[in-house]
């Protein structure tokens, strides 16, 4: 067992165990090479479509179907990553020619081996590393997450559509009897250039699916890009506006029946007893399954399922009853003085420096918080009766998924043959669907209604009290200043739950260590600073919390306590705040490069205009690298006299290597940068009795437009190979709003959400 389980690993690790129905896959399917393309060979189907390899498929008439296995769950994934395969490809995305879809067959080529392995695939060589990469395709371990789409697919995915087209381009040149030198492809077609005669891709996929795939085909330069590199509208949209787009919750079948779900009270409840006379009662209630932490109501309709549901009496076991929030914030303060965590990160020496210099000291903390995704959870299971198990779900890894339905017929006593995915849009994730909770459940429920699909939907109630949650944490810093004011040391102490730990015993085999979980120190072990001293330690304050991953993770922690203590520092020493930091990035050109952007895309020089009378305004920044890409964000703020917040304007820098498609990336942050702040003024989880208080947007309200601020992104450009967007942008925006505040109102916010309270004008002058 690794001793830091990353989450590649803690993937990797996990589904190596669990992968038993996956191991079949393998078979037949092709061998690893270098790069990572082998699919199943080019080949015709009956009704002629060409598959031409894993990920181009070609209709007589033309039409190109992409597939895409990563889920589209608002991101973008769809377009970004479609935009590599058509530009090699030579079809044009918008118009009707392409269909961008999730495939079905989970083939070891649509491995992520980037989330998988922490490395490009391209650039993984050597023993270990194919070890790593044949692990990850045999599993497969198939999972959108972690930015990492793009940065698994930027090689592999323009080799696909190059290969293609080489096939195509060589077939052209058979069927017209020309050399293959003078064709070339262009809008789904191959051009004789000397003659101007074309034949059509639909005419020309037979024969170049009778050809052998070129091994290392020419990839076409970025500056020949026509379609890569531009900002083409994204292609799910359409759908999505005129209500075509199939979530999961969408999904309908003959004879379908529903479920719902009577969830535990409590963390941790289970059924003892089932009282389920006056359920049966209600029309429409085919059946009642006690899945021993839950109870399954199934009807005819979801509604008449729910009201079963609801007229259900359990018994259950509460061993958490008496766990609330005050008892866990206790537990992580007292984490902040035990000395038996361990060392995630040393350099130099910590105590002549510490006791020997000014030293700025201080505590923040972060508490619970959850996805509430706009779509609940839900899944629909067809047990058919040739012992297959069928599954739609708005999943985050059908890899997962395929772990889900086996634990679900065990839980149903019963085996399957093969496992059927459907993987449709989602609606929001975040996290939450890296779970299993759902699939087992539904599985569990199908088994019991052969040949019938069974749809089970979670209310979002019971997704936001019975889901998954970011963990809370504690943080201690230290900082010795240099007569110059930088920091010349830094220790920093994290108290925090083990997501490894806790994802693991719910959804693999696996039982981790919590003591050294790269999620709960990642975002401070990897201070980006040049600071001479340092000592991170963390602490492993175990706990029932259902803690699970998060949009960022331990980056959105991590990145709160040190931007804002770096501010901390900055004003100690009575410096500019980015200067500050740009003083401790000299060895990091990227960052300078960044950090001087924003400098100038902010006004950060410029003096900010006056708010309203009796308001102060103020403007912060933080910094940081992550997930590949490195974001820089401004905020302005006005603070009224009551305490009230307003965000004015973010301003948000990203270097994201090279921009495949710079509006989709801009939208990622600006997405980033509402769900930053949302958590930061707005969101908490807190627990009574053992349950969770919130139940939805109510209670765990998000930033809606009239408080969301002006927002304005700059994506700069770059030559090197893409990063990711979907999770670098949010770490930043609470230290930025954070830090804004401070400088409104000298009042330092190291607790979230921001107390308005503390910033009310009392007997301070404005």
């Amino acid at each position: 067992m690794p001793k830091s389980l990353t989450r590649r690993a803690l993937l990797v690790t996990g589904t190596a165990v669990a992968g038993t129905t996956a191991f079949g896959l393998v078979a037949g399917v092709g061998y690893l090479q270098s790069v990572d393309m082998d699919g199943p060979p080019p080949s015709a189907t009956p009704g002629g479509i060409v598959q031409l390899n894993a990920y181009v498929a070609i209709s007589p008439s033309g039409h190109v179907t992409i597939a895409i296995p990563r889920t589209e769950m608002g991101q973008g994934v769809f377009t970004g990553l479609a935009q590599l395969v058509a530009e090699e490809l030579e079809v044009d995305l918008l118009g009707g020619q392409v269909t961008v879809a999730h495939p079905v067959d989970l083939l070891p080529v649509y491995a992520n081996h980037a989330l998988a392995l922490d490395l490009r695939p391209e650039e993984a060589k050597g023993p270990l590393a194919w070890a790593g990469k044949r692990a990850a395709a045999s599993l497969p371990v198939i999972v959108t997450g972690g930015s990492a789409s793009m940065v698994d697919g930027w090689i592999g995915l323009r080799q696909a559509g190059a290969a293609a087209r080489t096939l195509l381009l060589e077939a052209g040149a058979i069927l017209m009897g020309v050399k293959p030198e003078e064709c070339i492809a262009r809008s789904g077609a191959v051009v004789h250039q000397p003659s101007g005669r074309s034949m059509g891709y639909g005419e020309l996929g037979p024969l170049a699916a009778t050809r052998s795939p070129p091994a290392d085909p020419p990839l076409k330069p970025p500056e020949a890009w026509h379609t890569a590199g531009r900002s083409i509208p994204r292609l799910d949209v359409p759908a999505k506006v005129e209500g075509t787009a199939r979530f999961g919750i969408d999904i309908t079948l003959p004879g379908m029946l529903y479920a719902a779900l009577a969830q535990p009270p409590s963390l941790g409840a289970t059924v003892t007893d089932v009282r389920d006379e006056a359920a049966r009662a209600v029309p429409g209630v085919t059946d009642i399954a006690n899945l021993g932490t839950c109870v399954a109501v199934v009807a005819e309709s979801w509604w008449r399922a729910r009201q079963g549901a609801e007229k259900l009496e359990i018994d259950w076991a509460e061993p958490f009853r008496d766990f609330s929030s005050e008892a866990a914030e206790r537990a992580l303060d007292a984490g902040l003085k035990r000395l038996d965590g361990i060392v995630v990160n040393q350099a130099g020496e910590m105590r002549p420096v510490m006791s020997s210099t000014r030293v700025v000291e201080a505590d923040y903390a972060t508490p619970y918080v959850t996805h509430a995704c706009m779509e609940p959870m839900n899944c629909t299971v067809l047990w058919r009766d040739d012992g297959d198990v069928e599954v739609w779900c708005p999943t985050q890894s059908p890899t997962l998924l395929e772990r889900g339905v086996s634990r679900g017929a065990e839980l149903a006593g019963r085996s399957f043959g093969n496992v059927i995915t459907h993987i449709t849009y989602a609606g929001g994730a975040f996290g939450r669907r890296t779970e299993l909770d759902e699939v087992v459940q539904a599985t569990a429920i199908a088994a019991r209604q052969p040949g019938r699909p069974v749809k089970l939907i979670w209310t979002r109630e019971q997704d936001i009290r019975n889901g998954y949650v970011r963990t809370a944490a504690r943080s201690r810093f230290q900082a010795a200043l240099r007569p110059d004011g930088l920091p010349h040391s830094w220790w920093n102490r994290i108290a925090a739950q083990s997501l490894t730990a806790a994802y693991a015993s719910r959804n693999l085999p696996l039982s981790p260590s919590g003591a050294d979980d790269r999620f709960s120190h990642e975002g401070a072990a990897d201070l980006p600073y040049a600071v001479p001293n340092r000592r991170v330690e963390l602490v492993d304050v175990a706990g029932p919390m259902p803690v699970g991953f998060w949009r960022s993770n331990g980056y959105a922690n991590n990145v709160f306590f040190t931007e804002c203590f770096l501010d901390e520092c900055a004003h100690a020493a009575k410096q500019d705040p980015l200067a500050y930091r740009r003083r401790l990035l000299t060895h990091d050109p990227v960052a300078l490069r960044v950090l001087d952007r924003l400098e100038q895309a902010s006004g950060w020089s410029t003096e900010l205009p006056p708010g309203p009378e009796g308001t102060r305004r103020g403007r912060g920044i933080a910094y940081r690298a992550s997930f590949r890409s490195a974001v820089g964000q401004v905020a302005e703020v006005t603070v009224a006299a009551d305490g009230t917040v307003k965000v004015d304007r973010v301003v948000c820098v990203i270097d994201c290597g090279r921009p495949i498609n710079p509006d989709l990336i801009a939208q990622q942050m600006e997405g980033a940068v509402l769900w930053g702040l949302s958590t930061a003024l707005l969101d908490r989880v807190t627990v009574r009795d053992g349950g969770v208080e919130q139940s939805n947007f109510h209670d765990y309200p998000l930033l809606d437009l009239a408080r969301s601020p002006a927002i304005e992104v700059v994506v700069l450009d770059s030559a090197e190979p893409p990063g990711g967007v979907g999770e670098p942008g949010v770490p930043p925006a609470a230290p930025a709003l954070c830090n804004a505040i401070f400088a409104a109102t000298g009042v330092r916010v190291r607790s979230l959400p921001v107390d308005t309270s503390l910033l009310a004008v009392r007997d301070r002058a404005v």
